[in-house]
Parts: structure tokens; C-alpha cells; sequence
């Protein structure tokens, strides 16, 4: 037995490496931002549009970019972060949401989910629409109907939002746009222009810049 595993060590190396290497791949796809490790700042027409939603208040002078999927675990963790020091500090800090819905295993739903999200902007309900996204497992048609009477959107008119074309390429232009930025993870953040470097902490980050901006008397 030995000298069998001696003679095929080689080839239980290469299968323990190849079964490592996939893992590593589907967990980096799950959460980690595949921004360049740079500090150069991207600017706001290459980020975002004024089609785009905006959770706080929308002339705050603290401006976060998010690319998401609402099946990232990284993303449900990170949001109650976002959403507190949005709230703690109001009328300074807002956050502008795009999608990036992951193209691998248990992400099939992602891009339903963020046409769903994207279709309640219309009926001011996206804020609403963005959390409980990430608090529910089952993201399907019937599921973002349900959700859109929940929060008192008439059901013809949202469905009317959903399947239209001008949502569609809502989410599209997200996609491409991080494409064009060479993202692959989520979430991946900016903070006025700049990625977010995902071994600090967050919210110190944000308030760092927030007291640069808005200087405490």
C-alpha cells in the first residue's frame, strides 16, 4: 500500500492542489473586492450616473459607490455597517448602489434580485427593497411581487417596472461599468473616488473622511 500512494503521490498532489485552487476561486468570488490595491481616485462620471439610487441624503458631500449582489455574504455583512453610519451621521454621507451580480454557483438569482431592487426605485422603495433583499433566501418573481405590496406598490405598476426594458439596461450599464473598472468581487467600494482597501476597517474609513470634509468645530 506504501509503494502504491509512493508511486501515485504525484498525482494526489495535483488533485489536492487543483481542489484547493477551486475553492479559493469561489470563495474570492463571494467577497472579495477585485479592485487594483491603488490609491488613484476614479472619477464620478466614471462611477456612477444620476440613474443610479442613492440611500441618504443625496447633496452629502461623502459619496460611496457600492457594487453588490444580494446573494454576497460579504455584502448582507457589510450593509448594516453602511446603513448605521449613514444613519449616525446624517445629511453628510450617502451611498450610491450598483449591481454586480456574480456569475458563479448560488448566485443564479442575483441578477433578478438587482432588476427587482432597481424596478422600486420608480416608487421611492428601493431603501426598503435593498435591505430586506438581503435578509430573505428565496429571490424570485413571486417573492419580489409579494415584496412590492409589503411596501405598498401597486402590484400591475410594479410588475410593469420590472419587466421593462429601461430597468434592464439600469442593471446592464452597472455591469458594464464594472467591467470597465476590471471588478470581479463584491463588494467592491469607493469612497470619493477612491476603492476601498478591504483589510481596514470600514467605518473608520468613512468617518476619516467624513471629519476631512466636514471639520469638527
Amino acid at each position: 500500500m506504501k509503494e502504491y500512494f509512493k508511486r501515485n503521490s504525484p498525482i494526489f498532489y495535483i488533485g489536492i492542489l487543483t481542489a484547493v485552487l477551486f475553492l479559493a476561486i469561489i470563495f474570492a468570488g463571494q467577497g472579495t473586492p477585485n479592485v487594483k490595491p491603488s490609491l488613484e481616485k476614479v472619477s464620478d462620471e466614471e462611477l456612477y450616473t444620476n440613474l443610479n439610487p442613492i440611500i441618504g441624503e443625496k447633496t452629502a458631500r461623502v459619496t460611496i459607490v457600492e457594487f453588490l449582489d444580494y446573494n454576497c455574504p460579504a455584502c448582507a455583512a457589510v450593509n448594516p455597517v453602511l446603513k448605521a453610519t449613514i444613519q449616525n451621521n446624517p445629511g453628510k454621507i450617502r451611498l450610491i448602489v450598483r449591481h454586480l451580480p456574480l456569475n458563479i454557483p448560488g448566485h443564479e438569482s442575483s441578477r433578478d434580485a438587482a432588476i427587482a431592487a432597481t424596478a422600486a426605485i420608480k416608487f421611492n422603495k428601493f431603501e426598503v427593497f435593498h435591505n430586506e433583499l438581503f435578509n430573505i433566501n428565496k429571490k424570485d418573481r413571486e417573492t419580489f411581487i409579494s415584496m412590492a405590496e409589503k411596501f405598498g406598490i401597486n402590484k400591475e405598476e410594479y410588475i410593469s417596472q420590472l419587466d421593462s426594458e429601461e430597468v434592464k439596461k439600469i442593471v446592464e450599464n452597472d455591469e458594464s461599468t464594472a467591467s470597465k473598472l476590471n471588478l470581479r468581487g463584491t463588494p467592491s467600494l469607493f469612497i470619493n473616488g477612491r476603492p476601498f482597501d478591504n483589510s481596514q476597517d470600514l467605518n473608520t474609513v468613512i468617518l476619516a473622511e467624513m471629519n476631512k470634509i466636514y471639520p469638527q468645530n
